[in-house]
């Protein structure tokens, strides 16, 4: 009898050892997107000035991942990886984010680059910058992967206001896995930041 009862128990503790192992395995297969975001070398451009920066997510839709895409991307939550490298050599990763919060450090990080200083609020005699984002996309097109960032850029100061739309585009073959997927995200995310020219958008709205 006690025979037996040690088989049933060893048997039931392999089955929950088998299945914790296959929840892991199910768990770390689940695809993330990777963006690395590419960052300029530090500038005192506009050292000594100030800036209220707001951000707002007005997508149509939430999806990242377009009709094509879900079929390799599986389940995905919607988290991004944010990677930031800094040189050929010098990459680290700072986090997991949703879309909005993404582009919100991203562009934290380039303008600070620029030596502005960010306001924690807006307030008189500052000059404001709200970017709104309308697109956020990556797709699988036959076998090519599609990246698609949209945003508009508002640049306001006393009462005048300088409004710019920004869009990137790109596109990978698929060779294996999702290593281009994430090439062409990163590479089109790093372009569309830094379409941004907020050093003219000063220049031209300051000086008017």
């Amino acid at each position: 009898m006690l025979g037996i009862l040690m088989k049933t128990l060893s048997f039931r503790v392999k089955f929950l050892t088998f299945l914790v192992i296959g929840l892991f395995v199910a768990c770390a297969i689940l695809p993330r997107l990777d963006v690395t975001y590419t960052s300029l070398p530090k500038s005192s451009a506009l050292e000594g000035k100030e800036l209220y920066f707001e951000l707002v997510d007005e997508r149509p839709t939430r999806d990242t991942i377009g009709p094509g895409a879900k079929r390799v991307f599986k389940d995905f939550a919607g988290n991004i990886t944010l990677i930031v490298e800094t040189g050929p050599e010098e990459r680290s990763t700072v986090g997991m984010y949703g879309v909005r919060e993404l582009f919100e450090h991203t562009f934290t990080r380039y303008l600070e680059n620029m030596g502005l200083k960010l306001a924690s609020g807006p307030r008189e005699g500052i000059p404001q910058l709200k970017v709104a984002i309308h697109d956020f996309t990556l797709d699988l097109i036959g076998s090519s992967w599609t990246a698609k960032i949209v945003y508009e850029a508002e640049f306001s100061h006393d009462k005048r206001i300088l409004t710019r739309r920004y869009q990137g585009e790109g596109e990978k073959l698929r060779v294996s896995g999702l290593t281009q997927a994430h090439q062409v995200m990163s590479e089109t995310f790093s372009d569309t930041i830094h379409q941004l020219d907020v050093r003219k958008m000063f220049s031209t709205l300051l000086n008017r």
